[in-house]
C-alpha cells in the first residue's frame, strides 16, 4: 500500500507535470522543436533540408533559396538577391549573406566556419573542403 501512497498528492501533480512537459496533445516534445528557421518576404521560396540533427535559418527577401544540411552543422543566410543554394555536409557553420544577382552557389564539405559575403552581377560558386574557418 505504501506504493499508492507515494503515487497520491503532490507525487500525481509532479507526475502529470512530467508528462505535461514531454507530451502536447499526443505530439512529442522533441517533435515540437525545428531545425528549420525560415523568414523575410519571400520566406515561401525557401527549401531547407535538415537530415543529422543540424540547423537551417534563412531571411530570405531575394529569389528562390535551397539549403541542404547534412550532419550536426548550421546554415546561416540571409538572401537579399538572386537564387542561392548552399550544401553544408560537416559540423562547420556556413554563414552566407547575399545581395548578388547573379546565382550564388556555396558547398562546404569540411568542419570550419565558411563566410560568405556575395555581392555583383556575376555568378558565384564557392567549394570548401578544409577543417580550417574561411571568409570569401
Amino acid at each position: 500500500m505504501k506504493t499508492h501512497r507515494v503515487l497520491g498528492g503532490i507525487g500525481v501533480l509532479v507526475l502529470a507535470a512530467f508528462f505535461a512537459v514531454i507530451s502536447v496533445n499526443g505530439v512529442q516534445a522533441a517533435d515540437l522543436v525545428s531545425n528549420n528557421t525560415v523568414a523575410g518576404s519571400t520566406a515561401a521560396d525557401v527549401a531547407p533540408v535538415v537530415s543529422g540533427g543540424g540547423f537551417i535559418n534563412v531571411t530570405n527577401n531575394g529569389s528562390h533559396v535551397a539549403a541542404t544540411q547534412t550532419g550536426t552543422g548550421t546554415i546561416k543566410i540571409v538572401n537579399n538577391g538572386g537564387v542561392l543554394t548552399a550544401t553544408n555536409t560537416g559540423t562547420g557553420v556556413m554563414t552566407i549573406n547575399s545581395t548578388a544577382t547573379g546565382a550564388v552557389a556555396v558547398t562546404n564539405t569540411g568542419n570550419g566556419r565558411v563566410t560568405v559575403n556575395a555581392t555583383g552581377a556575376a555568378a558565384i560558386a564557392i567549394v570548401h573542403t578544409g577543417d580550417e574557418d574561411v571568409t570569401y
